[in-house]
């Protein structure tokens, strides 16, 4: 069987040098030779999905964010970056997700996963997207992040995520939390919303609708309710340790 092993191992926390303009953690994308890194460059480039954060995120939703705990944001990406992620998606080699413990329990969690490293082009983008959005909430919240990971994450129908939160007890490593759907035309009958409880013990369903990015305090209880449909998005975490990398074993 395929063993995941994530960034998941403590480490020591690195918050004084926060990312930002002059301290980008940047992957590279994985090519065979610099003319096909060319080729590629050429298709599908960092252009398609820039967005301006500090536009996006007014004072007011920052404000809110920080009261509540979490935020949504729709529309996020251009049409030519949602539909390269969600190709990107589609023609993934899933493999089973693990708890934090190393454990596989089904009736826990139901996605299948794949984290994103340097050969996923549209993946890689993506992160240097969220790594912008980080550097914001570094400026305007003194988050200290210091890297993002995440992960392309598969629900087949009759499967969901109990209530958990994103730092395991005695951790803090995760700082924000966000996730990105994948979905076109889902709808409430499809279930797979994620269910959040926010900081003053409000539940709050979240539909997961294509081009829509959830942000919430990696802290936060929630769950991704069943989903009655395939499910496909970005679990995505903004962490403020030092950088682990990623390895994919197979037993």
């Amino acid at each position: 069987m395929t063993k995941i092993i994530s960034n998941l191992n403590v480490t020591n926390l690195m918050v004084d040098e926060p990312i930002g303009p002059d301290n980008p953690p940047l992957l590279e994308p994985w090519a065979k030779s610099v003319s096909d890194s060319l080729v590629t460059q050429d298709i599908l480039q960092m252009s398609d999905f820039a967005v301006r954060w500090d536009e996006r995120l007014t004072d007011t939703q920052l404000d809110r964010f920080v009261e509540d705990g979490w935020l949504v944001l729709d529309d996020v990406f251009m049409d030519k970056a949602l539909l390269a992620l969600q190709a990107e998606s589609g023609f993934i080699d899933y493999r089973d997700a693990e708890l934090t413990a190393g454990v596989r329990v089904r009736d826990i969690r139901g996605d299948r996963i794949r984290w994103i490293t340097k050969n996923f082009f549209a993946g890689y983008f993506y992160l240097q997207s969220i790594n912008a959005l980080a550097t914001l909430f570094n400026q305007s919240l003194f988050a200290g992040i210091r890297h993002s990971e995440a992960h392309y994450a598969c629900y087949p129908a009759g499967f969901g995520y109990q209530w958990h939160s994103d730092n395991p007890a005695g951790r803090d490593e995760r700082v924000i939390s966000a996730v990105f759907y994948l979905n076109d035309e889902w709808t409430i009958n499809d279930g797979g919303a994620l269910e959040i409880v926010d900081k003053h013990g409000i539940h709050h369903n979240v539909m997961p609708m294509a081009n829509r990015l959830v942000i919430f305090d990696s802290d936060l209880q929630h769950q991704v309710q069943i989903a009655h449909r395939q499910r496909y998005s970005i679990a995505t975490w903004m962490r403020r340790d030092g950088l682990v990398p990623f390895v994919e074993e197979d037993n």
